[in-house]
């Protein structure tokens, strides 16, 4: 009798799922409380939102696209019995049970005790539209893609909570530039998009310490008519308008303090658009608003809690030497390698994928988050002028060398890590090997030939193996890369490579490893546009 309540739960959403799934409206449903959109990224192997919430008993239509070159699906999960939820697990396990009748069934176990909702298989540059009713037991609902081998990295979760959503639809876009006030963002395109499904504004999710823009837009809710009162405080400009009217403007470079402005809003349904600029220095943008019966409630994640700020522990290198960092480090993932140099330059290097992840001048990283308190999370770099490198794996073999690069890995099996060896100057030479190849991977610091000058990176590679391969290519950038005078440049990068002819007829910039007998070297410089 313990586990009655259990296998209640389990048998009244099983009942509900297999009334809830069409592509049309069906009876009680044509009405729906909320639209959600969820598509994939092309080549990424991702959904665009990895998660959002829903309240208990509400009615969803969900649009679910594919851009992408792979068919994919969307199938909502129900919690599952173990403690905590899990993602989906015994359906993925009931996939690999399909055996040969896979393909026929488009993957999916139809039938499944555990499938609340799905799209069913969308071909490549397709698109699905079905309905749905939330089921009425608040907690964490796993949505996953079926296809095998994407489970692993195509997941997300619907939340289903009573709590209140302060911004409902709240999509954000991020924008770099180097701006004194506010741009017009939509003569702009933006580097990343996405919803936050806690309906809380947040910066967080830039990849930059400097020069970015966002742009959020929404709709809040007003249960009451009367007037409103929203509050920023921001470092550096920003600005907040309600159905396209302007209500605070603080724009401009300056520190952080709050700003008002109110307005009259009649009860229902209001867009709210918030716009936002950091140009350098510290960053902060910071909401509440006010209105008939409540008063300063959040419309940002984290505000700051007195008594609760955490302390700065800021990590630099001793005169001469290098300093080794290895944590959590914002843009390089969770066996990233940060190394500071006594000469002002920074990089960080993710062992998932033997790649060298980013680089910035300045200072280095403070370790606050994770040594006050064994905090947790990703810390960003400390300095300034942060440049990421591309994501997922770095060397690999193609047939040509414009063939397409392989869809970005959580943590490479193509490439196994050795570790590192440190010189006198406790410098790391990272070690790993691909199929035979061994391959050292050394970075040397390049100090500035004067004051006010940013030094460089200068990173020797060396290949040795008995029987190499003759299509291997080091990726180092994205497309779109200016050529002058041996030099590739694009935004604040600037590359030149040595041993290897760069090619640039691919999307990306690449370079071969050209063997001469068993051995190969490669020697690159990477600095930032003056």
């Amino acid at each position: 009798m313990k586990f009655l309540p259990v296998l209640r739960l389990s048998v009244l959403l099983s009942l509900v799922v297999h009334s809830l799934v069409l592509a049309s409206p069906p009876q009680g449903l044509k009405e729906v409380d909320r639209v959600i959109t969820i598509s994939t990224l092309a080549s990424q192997m991702k959904y665009d939102v990895d998660s959002f919430s829903v309240k208990p008993n509400s009615r969803i239509k969900l649009v679910f696209k594919n851009p992408d070159s792979l068919p994919h699906n969307l199938i909502l999960c129900t919690p599952g019995k173990k403690k905590g939820g899990d993602k989906g697990e015994e359906v993925i396990d009931a996939v690999y049970k399909l055996g040969d009748k896979g393909v026929k069934m488009d993957w999916e176990p139809k039938g499944h005790p555990r499938i609340l909702a799905s799209s069913g298989m969308v071909p490549p540059g397709d698109e699905k539209t079905f309905y749905f009713k939330v089921p009425g037991v608040e907690g964490d609902y796993p949505y996953i893609c079926t296809f095998p081998g994407h489970y692993a990295l195509m997941n997300g979760v619907m939340s289903v909570t009573k709590k209140v959503i302060p911004i409902m639809n709240l999509k954000y876009r991020i924008y770099h530039g180097k701006w004194k006030k506010l741009p017009d963002f939509s003569e702009l395109k933006p580097k990343k998009e996405g919803f936050l499904t806690n309906g809380l504004i947040d910066i967080t999710r830039v990849e930059l310490t400097d020069r970015f823009g966002f742009l959020f837009t929404g709709q809040i809710q007003c249960k009451k008519d009367g007037n409103y009162t929203f509050n920023i405080s921001s470092d550096d400009g920003s600005q907040l308008l309600i159905d396209e009217q302007m209500v605070v403007d603080n724009d401009g470079l300056h520190g952080s303090g709050f700003k008002s402005g109110s307005v009259f809003l009649e009860k229902g349904e209001h867009e709210i658009e918030v716009r936002y600029f950091e140009a350098g220095g510290q960053e902060e943008l910071q909401l509440t608003w006010s209105g008939p019966g409540f008063k300063n409630k959040p419309l940002s994640k984290d505000l700051p809690k007195r008594g609760r700020a955490v302390k700065s522990i800021p990590i630099a290198p001793k005169k001469g030497e290098a300093i080794i960092y290895r944590n959590f480090i914002d843009g390089a993932g969770p066996r990233a390698i940060g190394v500071g140099y006594d000469e002002r330059v920074n990089l960080a290097f993710d062992a998932n994928n033997m790649r060298l992840a980013m680089i910035w001048h300045g200072d280095f990283m403070d370790g606050g988050r994770h040594w006050n308190n064994r905090g947790l999370g990703f810390q960003p770099p400390s300095g300034k002028d942060v440049i990421h490198l591309p994501k997922g794996l770095a060397f690999t073999t193609l047939a040509a060398g414009d063939s397409p690069w392989p869809v970005p890995e959580y943590r490479t099996e193509e490439i196994s890590f050795e570790g590192y060896v440190l010189d006198k100057f406790q410098r790391p030479t990272f070690n790993y090997n691909r199929d035979g190849v061994s391959i050292t991977d050394r970075f040397i610091p390049v100090a500035p030939l004067s004051e006010g000058q940013v030094g460089k990176i200068r990173r020797v590679l060396k290949f040795f193996g008995n029987d190499p391969p003759l299509n291997l290519y080091l990726r180092l950038g994205h497309g779109g890369f200016a050529q002058q005078n041996g030099t590739f440049s694009k935004d604040q990068l600037v590359i030149s490579a040595k041993g290897g002819g760069v090619l640039t007829s691919s999307p990306d910039l690449r370079v071969p490893i050209n063997f001469k007998g068993k051995k190969s070297e490669l020697e690159i410089v990477y600095s930032w546009a003056e």
